[in-house]
């Protein structure tokens, strides 16, 4: 009886001093704020004409506003912009400011296959111009799953099948939704050595579940896209929603101050979407 009477108190002990030291622990912890430098809170223009097989194309929108600081998690929007897509034919197509506010809004656009559009975006008197074609995408012909071993446990792992057309250099943009995600997965990938042959792209996570619902969708990108999303996704590690490296350049080139730039990539493309539920 006595020997569990000092095995309890030697518990309390240990627990006790435990607390002590947790005390001492959270007394001396401080939040320190590093005084960064600020640098300079360039242009982000998210540009993307999407362009959904079987829907009309007609409403799209674009992103406008700039780079915030560290301690700053929401950048902020860009009001009062001048924003206009251009087609090869003349036709105009504008984008005004909607009820958000950097977010602006055209019902009317009329997007054709390889055909080549010009963006102009003007902000406190600097005009920034690009210049791109929207690219097309193949079918896509079936979603199939499976369960693969990864570091000896069983996931689910989401495949998608589209042809490539022959006699063409093509490059395709694939990105995976769904909520047990923070971030979408994007997969590039370009027909160098399945030219005319079944392309896959695949995603898998340890998260996915029976009943998981995961939005995919293919895109037809141009060459220097590819290769802008190329050097982003490997900058920030695979999250594309990170503030964009101001060493990465995109297409957007400013007309009115030479050596200043916007963030972002003008792009325009068509895109196959589907809806998969795991089994």
């Amino acid at each position: 009886m006595k020997k569990i009477i000092m095995i309890n108190y030697k518990r309390a002990g240990i627990r006790l001093l435990s607390l002590l030291v947790l005390l001492v622990v959270c007394a001396c912890e401080e939040v320190v704020n590093v005084d960064l430098n600020t640098g300079e809170a360039k242009l982000v223009i998210d540009a993307e004409i999407l362009w959904i097989k079987g829907t009309e194309g007609n409403e799209q929108t674009i992103k406008i506003s700039r780079m915030a600081d560290y301690y700053n998690p929401t950048p902020p929007k860009v009001s009062g912009a001048q924003v206009y897509i251009e087609d090869s034919e003349g036709n105009l197509f504008m984008f005004n400011e909607g009820s958000e506010p950097g977010t602006y809004e055209c019902n009317n656009f009329i997007p054709q296959l390889n055909g080549s559009y010009t963006l102009t975006v003007t902000v406190e008197e600097e005009t920034f111009k690009a210049t791109e074609t929207l690219i097309p995408v193949p079918e896509i012909n079936r979603v199939e799953q499976r369960l693969v071993n990864n570091f000896f446990e069983d996931e689910y792992e989401i495949s998608v099948f589209f042809d490539d057309p022959l006699e063409e250099l093509n490059f395709y943009l694939t990105d995976f939704v769904t909520d047990v995600l923070i971030y979408p997965d994007f997969e590039l990938s370009d027909d160098e050595y399945k030219e005319g042959q079944e392309i896959k792209n695949d995603f898998s996570d340890e998260k996915l579940e029976q009943g998981t619902v995961v939005e995919i969708t293919v895109r037809g990108i141009s060459e220097q896209f590819y290769n802008y999303m190329n050097l982003i996704l490997e900058s920030n590690s695979s999250n594309p929603f990170a503030t964009p490296p101001a060493n990465i350049r995109g297409n957007m080139v400013n007309q009115t101050t030479a050596g200043s730039h916007a963030l972002g990539y003008f792009r325009l493309c068509e895109a196959n979407y589907r809806s998969y539920t795991i089994e």
